[in-house]
């Protein structure tokens, strides 16, 4: 539950594919800003849920998806106040990929991979693509967790056929987002950056600094990827991760403040309240109950 890129593996090194399912708000408040190298699939099954992608926010209806890009950032939180059950499909393009000189690499991975070729993010009820991989998509998920003889080969034949077909709905990218791609670049620096250091008094001055803009221009840039200054972004960064160590460890209240970067006990109970309705000890109280 942070702000990073995910070095986690999904799935084991030689086969780099997993399926996770999430239930908002019932198993987790979110999933913040992150990325990975893997593409991402989400599939809503029951409810909504929004997503962000880069610039982009999506409410994602039951029976809607969404493709994400390896190296994208992207986060999911709860829609309003309903409930979103989703599923995850996470696999690395080189489980697709036979050598150096393939020629899917060549011709769909790789200009997939690199952005030059452009999948559609949002794909409604009514969108031509969704009858087409949504059977595939939802097979995948559906079997996941159950173990059969040629696993392995049945789920790669299922993402080429995925591939294949999405391949068809992609699109050329142009010099616009080529520019947009760079900057997501630099500010993903930042947002490792605070993964390390969000415990720490690091100012708006600092983080223009790690990504090599004016103070202004970061702001700026800043605002327009995550929807906050980087104050506010931070203090919810902060008590998204305290929340989360409310939920999974024993230490005291007052060590959880300090130790994500509240000094003050009084700031952060008044803060967690307006973020979650309750206090952190209602909040911890409650998650445990669960």
């Amino acid at each position: 539950m942070s702000v990073y890129q995910e070095t986690k593996v999904h799935g084991t090194t030689s086969f780099p594919y997993a399926v996770y399912w999430g239930l908002i708000p019932d198993w987790l408040s979110g999933f913040p800003l992150h990325w990975h190298e893997e593409m991402e699939i989400i599939c809503v099954r029951e409810g909504s849920i929004s997503v962000s992608v880069g610039n982009n926010e999506y409410t994602v209806n039951s029976g809607e998806l969404l493709l994400i890009h390896p190296q994208m950032i992207h986060s999911i939180r709860q829609h309003e106040n309903r409930r979103g059950l989703y599923v995850n499909i996470l696999f690395r393009f080189s489980m697709l990929e036979s050598g150096s000189e393939d020629v899917c690499r060549e011709k769909y991975l790789e200009p997939i991979y690199s952005r030059r070729l452009l999948m559609p993010e949002y794909v409604s009820l009514e969108h031509p693509l969704n009858p087409r991989v949504a059977p595939i998509i939802k097979e995948l998920a559906d079997k996941a967790g159950v173990e059969r003889p040629g696993d392995e080969l049945r789920i790669k034949g299922k993402l080429y056929e995925l591939m294949s077909v999405i391949i068809g709905y992609c699109e050329a990218s142009g010099n616009a987002q080529a520019n947009e791609d760079i900057i997501f670049e630099k500010l993903k620096y930042s947002l490792d950056y605070i993964k390390e250091n969000y415990a720490e008094n690091i100012g708006v001055d600092t983080m223009a600094a790690v990504s090599n803009y004016s103070v202004s221009h970061f702001s700026k840039l800043f605002k327009q990827l995550t929807g906050a200054s980087f104050t506010q972004y931070l203090k919810n960064y902060r008590l998204e991760t305290a929340a989360n160590r409310l939920r999974n460890e024993s230490a005291t209240i007052s060590e959880i403040a300090l130790s994500c970067g509240f000094s003050n006990l009084s700031y952060f109970t008044r803060a967690f309240y307006k973020k979650y309705n309750m206090t952190p000890s209602q909040y911890r109280r409650n998650q445990r109950s669960v």
